[in-house]
């Protein structure tokens, strides 16, 4: 396709539509629940466990959905299964504005507004830029998951000073509904399953691509494994471990970094402008972690995204009872600096070590294991606050947990079918160390001109 008379490769197109539809599907869903969470608590009456049990109720159901919808994803592409999500979505959004009693709650967010909101966005769009990409694999998933650091960034600051504080929590909800339906489907209908179905290759083909990549993305589709292959391969549990335990921080942070910030003397619009701070440096740093994927060892590049955030959430828990904004915020920085390549850094890990041909099959094997994990998060997090009165512990073991993923990226190895055949091994490594000056080097080259 052409667009402003230049030709444009379609893989492009659809990391944009992933990229919105991550920023309204993650917004609404997970930014904005620190933002309502007092207000649900302040007119109710909820315990902190109550509020958070919704979300747990809707991670467990995603534990099913996400293992039935993986061989669709392969099989339809993302366009028809968002397209679904989106009408279960939409309505939940403003029916949030009606909830009157708990039972309300429970069953709008946690039977479908979690559910449905997760299905519509990250579940599917990150399988989907994966099929598109071998080469500029990283780099195109960087992009893609910036829409969920800057929903981060965006949506609780905008709600809470735009939405709740003049309109009313219950206004927003429908404010928020609005904006998802004008978003969302736009994107769904801009989403297609690979580029072999309209007889292009990944990353534009021979117009883009170097005869090696080319044969690269035609050995990825050769070596890709199938589900069955994959569960029996020791890398396929330590990612879904890995990635699977670190999520814990990510929403312990998003889903009560307010409600922590405000215990330490931060207002209500204060507070969500500091974990603004984490959401922004995450969504900055996520195409330069991209970059970092497609130009050396993953595994090293994961060690040292957790690494950094691990350090970052304990300056964040020494930070806190400063009160202070700039301080707050420039510690939160740093965690999201480090943390930023959670997103590309795990879907590059799937793709890479499994290929993009079974991609969807493959991750919704590990899709319980994570949405368990998940849906125990939220529900530990607040359980532990209301016992013990602070977050300090949770918030600990958080980073402890980043960094016991940090030394788990170094163990993982490739399945013996990924591996690089000694012969191409062997070409890469002459490449690298014989100049280019070599006679044979250059009667080489004189031979193909």
């Amino acid at each position: 396709m052409t667009l402003f008379g230049r030709p444009v490769f379609y893989g492009w197109i659809v990391v944009t539509a992933a990229f919105t539809a991550q920023f309204v599907t993650v917004g609404v869903q997970t930014s904005v629940v620190a933002v309502f969470a007092p207000e649900f608590i302040e007119e109710f009456g909820w315990t902190r466990t109550q509020f958070f049990a919704a979300d747990s109720i809707g991670q467990a159901l995603l534990m099913a959905i996400g293992f039935a919808l993986g061989p669709r994803i392969d099989r339809f592409g993302a366009r028809p299964i968002m397209l679904v999500a989106a009408a279960f979505c939409i309505p939940s959004l403003f029916l949030m504005s009606q909830v009157n009693e708990y039972w309300h709650y429970v069953i709008v967010r946690g039977m479908f507004l979690v559910p449905a909101a997760s299905v519509a966005g990250f579940l599917v769009v990150s399988i989907s830029v994966s099929k598109w990409f071998v080469a500029k694999r990283g780099q195109a998933l960087g992009w893609t998951s910036m829409g969920v650091s800057m929903a981060g960034f965006f949506w609780p600051s905008f709600t809470a000073a735009v939405l709740i504080e003049p309109l009313g929590w219950r206004t927003a909800w429908m404010v928020l509904s609005a904006c998802l339906a004008a978003i969302l489907i736009p994107s769904a209908l801009l989403m297609r399953r690979r580029p072999e179905d309209y007889g292009m290759l990944p990353d534009g083909g021979p117009t883009q691509l170097t005869s090696e990549q080319i044969r690269e993305a035609e050995r990825d589709e050769q070596t890709s494994l199938t589900r069955s292959e994959a569960v029996r391969t020791k890398c396929f549990y330590l990612i879904v471990l890995i990635f699977g335990i670190s999520v814990v921080g990510i929403f312990a942070i998003l889903l009560n970094g307010v409600l922590y910030l405000r215990e330490h003397g931060l207002s209500s619009v204060e507070a969500p402008l500091a974990v603004a701070a984490f959401s922004l440096l995450s969504m900055l740093t996520k195409p330069p972690w991209g970059w970092a994927l497609d130009k050396f060892d993953t595994r090293v590049v994961g060690f040292l995204s957790f690494v950094v955030g691990a350090a970052g959430f304990v300056l964040v828990i020494q930070a806190a009872p400063t009160g202070e904004l700039w301080l707050i915020a420039g510690a939160l920085a740093i965690m999201g600096l480090g943390i930023g390549g959670n997103i590309p850094i795990q879907d590059m890990f799937w793709a890479e070590y499994f290929g993009r041909r079974y991609l969807g099959s493959v991750r919704s094997i590990g899709f319980p294991v994570a949405m368990g994990i998940n849906a125990i998060t939220p529900l530990a997090v607040a359980l532990s606050y209301d016992l013990i009165g602070t977050y300090d512990v949770a918030f600990y073991s958080c980073a402890a947990l980043w960094a016991l993923s940090a030394f788990l990226c170094l163990m993982l190895r490739l399945p013996a079918k990924r591996r690089t055949p000694l012969e191409a091994l062997v070409r890469r490594v002459a490449a690298l160390i014989t100049p280019r000056t070599h006679p044979a080097v250059r009667a080489a080259s004189q031979k193909r001109a």
